[in-house]
């Protein structure tokens, strides 16, 4: 049995000195307390707190709320941003926006108004090659086309 326990001192020495080690690596990370008294707390922030141009919490709050809700308004005054209600503002305004959308396109067929008058003095015959045909002379030749298939027929 004698035999069984020689040559373990070593192991306990190199337990004890890996032990110490661990030890030591721990103690390094410990935290030492200091002796400085602790840092006081921020006062708790109320409504009567004095922001800034000595200014309260709740007037900065008020300022800021009341400039928001300016742009709002002022944006929805702008784009028109209402809402309907009931059916038949919702149909009237579809309505509107249909008609509204058959001006435009009736508009974009009538020409420009250099197009439409007339000079007077010039002869409506002779014209040049590359000016548009006015809506006033292409009623006439229209009128002439018809008249003449009138008198073709009787």
């Amino acid at each position: 049995m004698a035999g069984q326990w020689r040559g373990t001192g070593r192991l306990w020495a190199l337990g004890g000195a890996v032990l110490e080690v661990c030890f030591a690596v721990v103690a390094g990370q410990l935290v030492e307390p200091s002796t400085a008294p602790p840092k006081p707390k921020p006062p708790p922030l109320t409504k009567e707190t004095v922001v800034f141009w000595d200014m309260r919490l709740w007037h900065v709050v008020g300022i800021f709320s009341l400039f928001v809700l300016s742009i709002i308004i002022t944006l929805c005054c702008i784009f028109n941003c209402r809402v309907p209600r009931t059916r038949k503002e919702i149909e009237a305004r579809y309505l509107q926006r249909k008609a509204a959308k058959m001006y435009t396109d009736k508009l974009e067929t009538v020409p420009p108004l250099n197009e439409l008058t007339e000079i007077p003095g010039e002869d409506k015959k002779k014209k040049k090659k590359d000016s548009v045909d006015t809506v006033a002379i292409k009623v006439e030749e229209d009128e002439k086309k018809e008249a003449k298939k009138k008198k073709g027929e009787k």
